[in-house]
């Protein structure tokens, strides 16, 4: 199986993906990934990315399809109402977003108003927080909410489908690029966020929870849905009134402007706000 350098650090391949992106051949490859035949992959990737199934001991897989938006009730590691969790899996990084509403991300400088396309939305986190949380293949692809919260409308921007593997990162502005998801979230405890599910390779969908309908009321650690057949991404903005009392603990300060990847479980604390007292 062709790698994500060659497709994004050769003229031939950079040439075969856009034939690719254009021949349908992504669609013909989820059509073949939600058929029974597709099954006979799965315990490759499972040796492959060493994935411990004892939780889906009993589970039937009609496809592999099936198999990678899996599902189980994990218990989340309990968190004080002042904690913001982990959405998901996956690596973290996190950067400031500049007055001028640009995030210089992974080589590319991303516009607010590129990722969620609403000029007048983006002015509110000017000065805030950008979170990326990127799920590899072989992580759990379901996400969950980041603190108690009402979710907004949630819209939609077709887009291409490139690899978020930090390779393709640098080389493509992917978040920009790519199909994506965005909602506006109005949370207890960290004021408005926005939410962005970024599609990859092969279909990039994402397939949300009853409970996160427009309108509703989402418990902090609920699941808001998960996505189809390739690693993505989670990309949090959080207002500069949250950044400004906000304190990422250790592990995750290595995250800063992108410096590291840090490896990051669904629902464990990340960071608390700081109440007015421990600042002065």
């Amino acid at each position: 199986m062709m790698k994500a350098d060659f497709f994004y650090t050769s003229v031939p391949g950079r040439a075969l993906l856009k034939l690719i992106q254009k021949s349908g051949a992504f669609r013909f490859s989820a059509w073949f990934l939600h058929t029974r035949l597709s099954r006979r992959m799965i315990p490759r990737f499972i040796e492959e990315n060493q994935i411990d199934m004892t939780p889906y001991e009993g589970q039937d897989f009609r496809s592999y399809a099936d198999f990678f938006a899996r599902s189980w009730n994990r218990p989340l590691p309990e968190a004080a109402p002042e904690e913001l969790i982990s959405p998901c899996d996956s690596l973290m990084t996190w950067y400031p977003v500049e007055p001028d509403l640009n995030i210089p991300m992974k080589g590319s400088a991303y516009r607010l108003s590129n990722l969620i396309q609403d000029p007048d939305e983006a002015k509110r986190f000017s000065g805030g927080l950008c979170l990326v949380f990127r799920l590899e293949a072989s992580d759990y692809h379901h996400f969950c909410s980041f603190d108690d919260a009402v979710p907004g409308e949630t819209h939609f921007i077709p887009g291409e489908l490139h690899s978020v593997q930090p390779i393709a990162l640098q080389s493509v502005p992917v978040f920009r690029l790519n199909r994506r998801w965005w909602t506006l979230l109005r949370t207890l405890h960290f004021g408005t966020a926005a939410q962005i599910e970024v599609g990859a390779m092969i279909v990039g969908g994402v397939t949300f929870a009853e409970t996160a309908e427009t309108g509703g009321i989402l418990k902090k650690g609920a699941e808001m849905g998960n996505f189809e057949l390739a690693g993505s991404t989670i990309i949090l903005l959080l207002e500069p009134a949250v950044n400004d009392r906000f304190e990422f603990y250790v592990p995750f300060c290595d995250a800063a402007g992108g410096a590291k990847e840090v490896r990051v479980r669904m629902g464990e604390p990340i960071g608390r706000l700081i109440s007015r007292e421990q600042e002065t």
